[in-house]
C-alpha cells in the first residue's frame, strides 16, 4: 500500500489525536514518517480542517521565505507530536504520566494559551485563540487547545489506545467499548491473523 497524506486516515475523533497519529504504526516496524516537511505539516492541517485556505497559503509564502524558520519550527511540532503521544498513551492505559510529559505538555500549553480569549454571549462562552496576525506556531496552537479541551472534559476512560498500531482515538461509542482505531483495518487485521492461528493450530 503507498502510504501519503491524502490516504492516510483521521480516526483519532479530534485533531491532538490525528497529530499524534501522524506515523503509520506505534507498535514494531517500519514506521512510516507522514511529516517530513513543513509542507506536510501544512498540507496535514488542511486536511484535519486545523488551519483555513487564507492561513495556509500565508504560511506557505512565509515558509519559501524563512526556509530555516520552518525547518524548526517542523522539529518543534514532532517533539510536541512525541510528547503528547506519550502523555496519551500513558492516559489511556490508566497511568500517570511521567512528571517530565506533563511539564513538557504544560510549557507547550502556555505558548499557545498567550493568545486565549474568553468571550460571552447570551447563555454560553465561547473559548478560543485568537492572534491580530498568524505564525509559523499556528497549527501547534490549535493542537494544543484540542488536547487541553479532551483533558478538561474529564472522560478519560474514553482516550484509547490501538492494541494494534499504538494510534490513539477518542472512543464515541455508544458504550464506550470501541476497541480498534479503525475497525475496518486494525480491526480486520486482528481478526485474520486469529483466524490464521486458528487453522494453523487446527491443521
Amino acid at each position: 500500500m503507498i502510504r501519503t497524506l491524502e490516504t492516510l486516515q483521521l480516526d483519532g475523533g479530534l485533531h491532538a489525536f490525528d497529530f499524534i497519529n501522524t506515523v503509520n504504526t506505534r507498535h514494531g516496524e517500519p514506521v512510516f514518517e507522514y511529516l517530513n516537511t513543513f509542507e506536510d505539516l501544512l498540507s496535514w492541517s488542511g486536511k484535519a480542517g486545523i488551519l483555513r485556505p487564507k492561513q495556509l497559503q500565508w504560511l506557505r509564502q512565509e515558509a519559501g521565505l524563512r526556509p530555516k524558520v520552518a525547518a524548526v519550527k517542523l522539529r518543534e511540532a514532532i517533539a510536541v507530536r512525541e510528547n503528547l503521544c506519550l502523555l496519551f498513551s500513558s492516559i489511556a492505559n490508566g497511568k500517570v504520566p511521567d512528571a517530565s510529559v506533563a511539564s513538557n505538555f504544560n510549557d507547550r500549553l502556555s505558548v499557545a494559551f498567550k493568545n486565549l480569549n474568553v468571550r460571552f454571549r447570551s447563555a454560553a462562552v465561547d473559548i478560543h485563540l485568537h492572534r491580530e496576525e498568524i505564525s509559523f506556531d499556528e497549527p501547534l496552537n490549535l493542537i494544543m487547545k484540542s488536547a487541553f479541551d479532551v483533558l478538561t472534559e474529564g472522560d478519560f476512560h474514553r482516550i484509547k489506545e490501538c492494541p494494534r498500531c499504538g494510534w490513539i482515538f477518542l472512543d464515541t461509542s455508544k458504550n464506550g467499548k470501541r476497541r480498534w482505531c479503525n475497525m475496518n483495518v486494525c480491526g480486520s487485521r486482528e481478526k485474520a491473523l486469529e483466524y490464521y492461528y486458528r487453522k494453523s493450530k487446527n491443521a
